[in-house]
């Protein structure tokens, strides 16, 4: 799913943005914080301040390395590896960046780059031109505005809280008017609202006002399809979704009575390992999602006893082969099949994986070939569902119900692993939940169809939330 922000300098775009990514776990992305930078650049490049040429900055381009980051709520620009987050927001910044985006063949390489950090997942994207040309197929497109005046008091207060006090209410209204003049009157990609966009004018709003009007407006979009919900971590994360605002659609063999009579959670019962009824079950709950499907999270899992793998029969590998592999595969076609008829737009694919697909440490048999068979089947399937992003996911430890039967019936001798687990640190499925929904926007980073292992990729997040 897409939420773009439009809006002049100064309307509260950012402000509104941040919080909204931050509240719905979306990634964040600031285009014009890729102006800004590239800006940053050309005036560095060729030592002036005005007047650049199409081919002075096509050169820059070919020259410089853009990288955009969002982890842990926070958004950071890099030019040449260096983070000029902060050295980009001058008003002598914004006016390069003005001047870069003058020219229809930079904003298209830009719009390009944009759209590639988006990487078909979730996002709030905000910044001008977001809604009308990066982005024309967002789900909802929302141009904030405010008056000059009001917009000039808002930039002089930031500043000033940054600690820049060389410059004047005056100056920066005379800038402000002078950008948007440029910027609305050009020839090509002119600045205005996209036509569906949904416009709320900040002037005399305070900033919990205009989150409130865009809150309602987005929450409908807000919906989760989760597997496994009856304890441990699909509990848990079910939980942290619906205190963020979302509808969780959701089975698992028994309902949590936690969640029981829950407006905001809609179970069905269904046991993932009689494949027969995978389909029509979950057809029937999802047939009930108002049309987006944001994140889908694949969570459902057994392990089975932990044993040699000569001593392993087959009906203990067909019994969690098909509920960690196959059921899967049934409830992809599923979705599948219900984008293709236009029922639903899914965004985000998350699979529940382990360290286990990768290890194959001994006893862990059947469940770690049916994790190493989920990773290959996500990258499989990245390739047929072209217009959403698919991830495998090892979240790490997690004392769930299933762990807790292994370290206590496990031998250490017999299966060195055990040991290691049992002294390694862990995570509660509250600690895990909470620690995922910070790692979950940052996965759009990562080409569709990929195996990550939190604790390798976002060991710094994975660590701050153990408990």
């Amino acid at each position: 799913m897409l939420v773009a922000i439009d809006g002049f300098a100064g309307s509260g775009k950012s402000t509104i943005a941040k919080m909204l990514a931050s509240k719905i776990g979306f990634f964040y992305l600031d285009t014009g914080a890729t102006y800004r930078a590239l800006g940053l650049a050309v005036a560095k490049k060729t030592g002036k301040r005005e007047n650049f040429s199409l081919e002075e900055i096509l050169k820059v381009v070919e020259e410089v390395e853009l990288k955009v980051e969002y982890i842990g709520g926070d958004f950071r620009i890099y030019l040449n590896g260096e983070d000029v987050t902060e050295v980009i927001r001058t008003e002598k910044v914004g006016k390069y960046a003005s001047l870069v985006a003058s020219f229809p063949q930079i904003k298209e390489k830009l719009f390009e780059f944009q759209r590639n950090l988006v990487n078909k997942g979730n996002a709030v994207v905000e910044g001008r031109d977001a809604g009308l040309y990066v982005f024309p197929n967002a789900d909802l497109k929302i141009f904030l505005t405010a008056t000059p005046e009001v917009r000039a008091k808002r930039r002089l207060k930031e500043l000033k809280e940054r600690g820049k006090t060389d410059v004047s209410y005056e100056e920066i209204l005379k800038a402000i008017i002078e950008r948007d003049k440029r910027d609305q009157t050009r020839k090509d990609y002119p600045f205005k609202p996209a036509p569906d966009a949904v416009v709320i004018d900040t002037s005399e709003k305070t900033i919990d006002q205009v989150f409130q009007e865009v809150w309602e407006l987005v929450e409908p979009y807000l919906n989760l399809f989760i597997t496994g919900v009856g304890s441990g971590l699909g509990l848990a994360l079910a939980k942290e979704f619906i205190e963020r605002g979302y509808t969780v659609f959701a089975i698992s063999r028994k309902e949590p009575n936690e969640l029981k009579g829950n407006p905001k959670f809609v179970f069905t019962a269904c046991d993932l390992s009689n494949l027969e009824e995978v389909r029509d079950k979950v057809r029937q709950l999802l047939e009930r999602v108002k049309g987006n499907l944001p994140w889908v999270i694949l969570n459902a899992g057994i392990l089975g006893e932990l044993k040699e793998m000569r001593l392993t029969p087959l009906k203990e590998f067909q019994r969690i082969l098909d509920v960690n592999l196959w059921s899967n595969k049934l409830l992809l076609d599923l979705l599948w099949d219900l984008q293709k008829e236009g029922k639903l737009k899914v965004g985000q694919i998350v699979a529940i994986s382990s360290g286990a697909a990768v290890n194959c440490n001994k006893g862990w048999n059947a469940y770690s070939l049916s994790k190493a068979g989920l990773n290959c089947m996500v990258k499989l399937y990245h390739w047929e569902f072209e217009n959403s992003h698919l991830i495998s996911l090892a979240p790490g430890l997690i004392t769930t119900p299933m762990l807790e039967k292994v370290l206590k019936i496990a031998e250490e001798d017999r299966f060195p692993s055990v040991k290691r687990i049992k002294r390694a640190p862990k995570h509660t499925p509250e600690s895990a939940a909470k620690m995922l929904l910070q790692v979950f926007p940052s996965l759009v980073k990562f080409p569709s169809g990929s195996f990550i292992d939190v604790r390798k990729e976002f060991g710094e997040i994975y660590n701050s939330c153990l408990p």
